[in-house]
C-alpha cells in the first residue's frame, strides 16, 4: 500500500490505483488513527492523500474500498475495489509502516529533531500495537487469513 518514504514522498497503491503522497500530511499517525477508530467504533475508514496539487481520499468499510480522485482542475473520478475492505487496508498499512518503521518515524516535515524522533518512535509503536490488537480481534470474526486466532 505504501512504499518506503523517500525525500518527502511515498508511493500509494490500492488495487490498480497508484499515486504519491506528500509529507505535508503525517501519514503514519493520521492514517493509523483513522484505521484504529474505524475498527474500534465499527465505522468507515477515510484516508486523505495529499498530492500537492491534486488530492485523493480513500474510503473503506466492509466489502469495498472507494478512491475519490480530484485532479488539479477539480475534475473528480471514482474507483471502487469490491475485494478490499477496511480490515485489509489496515493490515496493509500496518505491514508497510512496520517494514519501514524508522523512515516513518522521520517522515513528518515539521518534526525533525532527535527529541521529536524519540517521541514519535514511542507513540507510533503504541499506535501500531493498539491498532493490531483491534484488527486481529475483528479479523478473526471475519475469517481473514491474517487473523491471529
Amino acid at each position: 500500500m505504501l512504499s518506503k518514504p523517500h525525500y518527502g514522498w511515498s508511493d500509494v497503491a490500492v488495487g490498480d490505483f497508484k499515486t504519491q503522497a506528500s509529507d505535508l500530511d503525517d501519514i503514519p499517525f493520521t492514517w493509523l488513527q483513522a484505521c484504529k477508530s474505524g475498527l474500534e467504533h465499527n465505522i468507515p475508514v477515510s484516508l486523505f492523500v495529499e498530492e500537492e496539487g491534486s488530492d485523493s481520499i480513500i474510503v473503506s468499510y466492509y466489502y469495498s474500498t472507494h478512491v475519490i480522485i480530484e485532479d488539479e482542475d477539480l475534475n473528480r473520478s471514482l474507483k471502487t475495489f469490491e475485494d478490499i475492505d477496511f480490515m485489509d487496508i489496515t493490515y496493509m498499512l500496518l505491514n508497510d509502516i512496520k517494514e519501514y518503521f524508522e523512515d516513518w518515524v522521520k517522515w513528518f516535515v515539521y518534526e525533525d529533531t532527535e527529541k521529536d524522533f524519540e517521541r514519535r518512535r514511542k507513540e507510533l509503536k503504541q499506535l501500531i500495537d493498539e491498532t493490531e490488537d483491534l484488527l486481529y480481534s475483528r479479523a478473526s470474526k471475519h475469517n481473514k487469513p491474517y487473523a491471529k486466532y
